[in-house]
């Protein structure tokens, strides 16, 4: 094979990797009555004002869906009601399509949907219980503690769909079991779809965030190998190709990753400390082609063969050879290190004021 084949046969290959990754979706369901929260639920566990929090339900419309990043959250209405009927309700919205489902209540589950968590159980299906408003959990006699009320609510939903579930006590006011409910999210998707999951869901922990970065460094690489076997863009003074295009995609997939949009990189930069604001400038600086080309330079003239050769496996010998591929992954790499140092910033001052 001549260097001139083997670089497109990469490219192909590297394109048709990209394309299988972008390709997956998360699919989920959420089931419960008007006021349980479900909108607020979905913005939080995404990071993103996706659903209208607040709007009085139209239990005559089907279901909202709401997606961002590869995930797609649909609430579903009211099963068992004269407009949806259960009979017909499975097949109107086509749930074997959904990879998971969440119960969301705010008080206790109706019969009906102790019937709908039947057929999920005869299905084989998964389903998650989400106590939400777990703030509002009080007992007003004073005679039981809270960790005292929280079982006797798990006690309540297992009698009433026959069945010992977890439950997760949630709260979109104060952020407490956002963690552990993405966590149980995660876990209980097929193993093909996680990383969609942790691409797209909001990170509440340090080591979701860190889960983040590794996604992202395998990002970093395989589009870095894509643009420099493209090579259609030869940098200014310098005998150097790649495709800007991709570095500037791979950008805007790193942010999106970590849910860095020009109005929360701003208010990032609003936390008053320093090292901060330079990240988010560089972030923003950067995410055009004329800030990728400076990027790019910033690295003409580094030692990059040796740190290239590791690649070898992954985009071939010749690909990884070329100054374009270790120049790339270099400025993706200090792309991706600026968004998680404002990503990580962020995420310590949270926690630093969750109650």
């Amino acid at each position: 094979m001549s260097p001139a084949e083997s670089i497109m046969d990469t490219a192909r290959r590297l394109r048709g990797e990209l394309e299988a990754s972008e390709a997956v979706t998360v699919s989920i369901a959420l089931l419960g009555r008007t006021g349980a929260g479900k909108s607020s639920l979905v913005n939080r566990l995404m990071g993103k004002n996706l659903a209208k929090v607040g709007a009085a339900a139209d239990t005559t419309t089907g279901a909202g869906a709401y997606e961002w990043n590869g995930v797609r959250l649909v609430d579903l209405p009211g099963f068992d009601t004269k407009r949806f009927p259960r009979e017909s309700f499975w097949e109107e919205f086509r749930l074997d399509s959904f990879d998971l489902f969440l119960c969301v209540f705010s008080d206790k589950p109706g019969s009906a949907e102790s019937d709908f968590f039947a057929r999920l159980r005869q299905k084989g299906r998964t389903c998650l219980f989400v106590r939400n408003k777990e703030d509002q959990v009080c007992d007003t006699s004073g005679e039981k503690s809270r960790e005292e009320l929280f079982r006797d609510i798990a006690s309540d939903l297992s009698r009433q769909i026959g069945s010992a579930e977890p439950v997760y006590f949630t709260s979109c006011a104060t952020g407490r079991g956002l963690a552990e409910l993405s966590q149980a999210v995660c876990a209980a998707l097929p193993e093909t779809k996680r990383e969609r999951w942790i691409e797209g869901a909001k990170a509440y922990t340090r080591e979701f965030l860190a889960a983040k970065e590794a996604l992202c460094k395998k990002k970093v690489r395989l589009f870095a190998g894509l643009s420099a076997a493209n090579a259609v863009n030869p940098l200014p003074g310098v005998d150097v190709a790649v495709d800007l295009s991709l570095l500037v995609s791979l950008m805007k997939t790193i942010r999106n990753a970590y849910g860095l949009s020009d109005q929360s990189i701003l208010r990032a930069k609003e936390l008053g400390i320093p090292a901060v604001a330079q990240l988010a400038n560089n972030v923003i600086r950067y995410s055009t082609k004329e800030g990728a080309v400076f990027l790019l330079q910033r690295f003409m003239g580094s030692e990059l063969t040796k740190e290239a050769a590791k690649y070898v496996p992954l985009v071939g010998q010749i690909v990884a050879a070329g100054a374009g591929f270790g120049i790339t992954l270099k400025a993706g790499s200090a792309y991706l290190e600026d968004c998680h140092g404002i990503a990580s910033e962020v995420l310590a001052r949270q926690m630093d004021f969750r109650p």
